[in-house]
């Protein structure tokens, strides 16, 4: 996944196209793709916990429609954003023009992270947090998600559940 770093370069044009304006890159290593992605967005250095929660994405329905329609280096977390308030798959490649796999893939992340959302840490079903660590989600992004805790809480839990714990070859 590239890595932007407009902060550094006042008045750059933060517009993706045809020209070089990567710094750099990270790779990430998943099962799945949902994986990947959300390790890379860890790695990316830009306060992301993954891309299940981004503190800087928080926009209006509006605000996130105009934002797509223009590639930029945070489209990533905007469709999350804009899928998070309820807009289709179908609607934003309509405006984005991004292949609809891709976009259900992210959905997914979208429909776990709601999912978790409804529980606090002590209710969460084995199964459905072994899933979501199966999604890539972090501790610290369970931890969010669950409020009232913090990333250590969220792996002790994961600790005294056997299966949830990652098996280590």
């Amino acid at each position: 996944m590239p890595r932007w770093n407009f902060d550094k370069f006042k008045g750059a044009d933060d517009t993706l196209g045809l020209q070089m304006k990567s710094v750099g890159e990270v790779m990430a290593i998943g099962r799945t793709f949902p994986e990947a992605l959300q390790k890379a967005c860890q790695s990316l250095e830009n306060d992301a916990i993954g891309l299940g929660y981004y503190g800087k994405s928080l926009m209006r329905n509006e605000q996130l429609i105009e934002k797509l329609k223009r590639p930029t280096w945070d489209r990533v977390f905007r469709i999350k954003d804009a899928l998070m308030e309820g807009n289709s798959v179908k609607k934003i490649h309509e405006m984005t023009y991004i292949d609809r796999w891709f976009l259900n893939q992210i959905n997914d992340i979208v429909l776990m992270e709601k999912k978790l959302m409804e529980y606090e840490l002590n209710d969460v079903p084995e199964l459905l947090l072994k899933d979501a660590k199966t999604m890539g989600f972090s501790d610290k992004q369970l931890a969010h998600f669950f409020g009232n805790c913090d990333e250590q809480d969220v792996y002790e839990k994961r600790k005294s559940r056997a299966s949830c714990v990652p098996i280590r070859w």
